[in-house]
């Protein structure tokens, strides 16, 4: 019987590696049902329509209106990076959106075709985001996603909402800025 010359380590090791990460990935890409969830970014965050909720009075901007082209712009740059690795254990309630009904500011957007978040958790396939500009939930740069008028559990976090809280400031809507702003 002739033994080798030398002790093979290496390829086995590299081996392992490769297979390792080649399951951690496939595993994720399941869970998330997303081959592209290591990106961790949105694509065409570009809506349809935008509704501004300010103290109760709602205006309503589709495309050519005249805040509509900026206020979408920053829109996109704001929400297509989110920076969390799961569901913020936050929902929209009733009585926030009672509240909303009366003061505070908030932005919906809606979509004619469902976000895809690229992420490492699954984020679903919203057609519609919520996103606190002044009043409850607002300053942490946080947005809620839905369909078909329902909001859904767990909040996302913008990777810097200063685009669309600079957007709002400037076509005179009151901004919360609080823990964002140190982002």
């Amino acid at each position: 019987m002739k033994h080798p010359s030398k002790i093979r380590i290496l390829e086995p090791v590299i081996l392992f590696v490769v297979i390792g990460v080649l399951i951690v990935y496939v595993v994720n890409a399941l869970n998330t049902q997303d081959w592209w969830w290591f990106r961790s970014q949105a694509v065409e965050v570009v809506p349809s329509r935008m509704v501004i909720v300010q103290d109760g009075e709602r205006t309503t901007l589709v495309p050519g209106s005249p805040m509509f082209d900026r206020l979408a712009e920053a829109a996109q740059i704001s929400l297509s990076h989110p920076n969390n690795t799961d569901l913020i254990d936050l929902g929209i309630s009733d009585d926030t959106l009672a509240y909303y009904e009366s003061s505070g500011v908030l932005l919906e957007l809606y979509f004619d075709r469902p976000v895809q978040f690229h992420t490492s958790y699954r984020t679903g396939e919203p057609t519609q985001l919520l996103v606190p500009i002044e009043g409850r939930h607002a300053g942490n740069g946080y947005f809620f996603r839905g369909d078909q008028g329902a909001w859904w559990f767990g909040a996302m976090r913008m990777a810097n909402p200063a685009p669309l809280l600079d957007a709002m400031a400037a076509f005179g809507y009151r901004v919360d800025r609080g823990a964002a702003a140190s982002n």
